[in-house]
């Protein structure tokens, strides 16, 4: 059994990196987005690869929480609150260009605006909970 934790711990926090470069990736490919439309295509292919790397932390930390009994303390419940966090900040960030108006006038500006704060936002949260954890 302590093998298998520690195992996931290793995985957990591979994924935690990965994503955190993938954040970090996204800032930039938006940052240097100029049109919509390339940027949607990228997209199609970005958020389903940024939805597994979101949900590999989240695996192995349930393997881990089995592991050790479904234990809930303080910082098992601050993981959970960030990973819905996590979770409806990406829905939040890619809903408008689901359903926004390509033709309107400054509809892009204004979604690259608010996803980099989201961005940010998400990048800050899981630096935060990780010096939590490793300090």
């Amino acid at each position: 059994m302590n093998t298998m934790y520690n195992m996931s711990l290793s995985i957990h926090e591979v994924g935690v990196l990965l994503l955190v470069v993938i954040f970090l990736a996204s800032l930039w490919q938006l940052d240097r987005a100029d049109e919509v439309i390339p940027y949607l295509r990228k997209m199609r292919i970005q958020s389903p690869l940024i939805l597994m790397a979101m949900f590999l932390p989240i695996f192995t930390g349930m393997v881990m929480m089995a592991a050790k009994h479904l234990e809930f303390t303080i910082p098992n419940i601050a993981m959970i609150i960030l990973s819905i966090v996590l979770i409806f900040f990406e829905i939040k960030r890619s809903r408008p260009l689901k359903y926004a108006s390509i033709a309107e006038e400054g509809a892009f500006n204004r979604y690259k605006r608010d996803a980099q704060k989201i961005l940010v936002s998400e990048i800050a949260l899981i630096i935060l909970i990780s010096l939590w954890m490793y300090v």
